[in-house]
């Protein structure tokens, strides 16, 4: 490891000796920081801009440079840190609230479909709605649909049949599909 620059080499040369010096070391120590290579460079190399920028400020003492150096690193590592946490925070927002906009979407379309299949139920001839209710609502069986309403047990299958046909002729493919996959339950 070399040792730091003593006033005189820092006059010597100044721009190019000082960022051979410090270099390597400011890079490693905003990589603590960071864990980026590329943004540790970045922030190093803006911090010799600023030195640059300020140099008829700061004192030509080798430590002075050097801590002038350091703290300007820390500070836009710490900066970067501090944006990087308010960018994972709006993206994690965001995230969530598109997640809610398309669960409410989904709620609307799923109670419009429910609302068109009771509707379509509804609109059933009377004798037909009855079975139909009885074995898709409450889940009976043909045999027990056939004693409760006192008709054959073709009967039953007749009328689930042709309330199947008037229900898909009524509703849209996708409220048709929602359908069986109520009853098929």
């Amino acid at each position: 490891m070399q040792n730091d620059l003593s006033s005189k080499e820092l006059s010597d040369n100044r721009p190019e000796t000082i960022f051979r010096e410090y270099y390597g070391r400011l890079s490693y120590f905003a990589f603590q920081y960071v864990n980026d290579s590329d943004v540790a460079e970045d922030l190093v190399q803006d911090a010799f801009l600023a030195y640059w920028g300020q140099k008829k400020q700061i004192a030509d003492h080798p430590n002075v440079v050097k801590d002038f150096l350091y703290t300007s690193v820390k500070n836009s590592a710490l900066n970067f840190l501090k944006r990087q946490k308010v960018k994972e925070r709006y993206f994690f927002l965001r995230n969530e609230e598109d997640f809610e906009k398309e669960r409410v979407l989904e709620s609307i379309i799923e109670a419009e479909v429910m609302a068109n299949l009771h509707q379509a139920i509804a609109d059933l001839p009377e004798s037909c709605k009855n079975v139909f209710l009885l074995a898709y609502s409450e889940g009976l069986s043909n045999p027990k649909i056939a004693e409760k309403l006192n008709i054959s047990i073709n009967t039953v299958r007749c009328h689930k049949q042709n309330g199947l046909k008037v229900l898909r002729s009524q509703l849209n493919p996708e409220a048709f599909i929602a359908l069986l996959i109520i009853i098929s339950r």
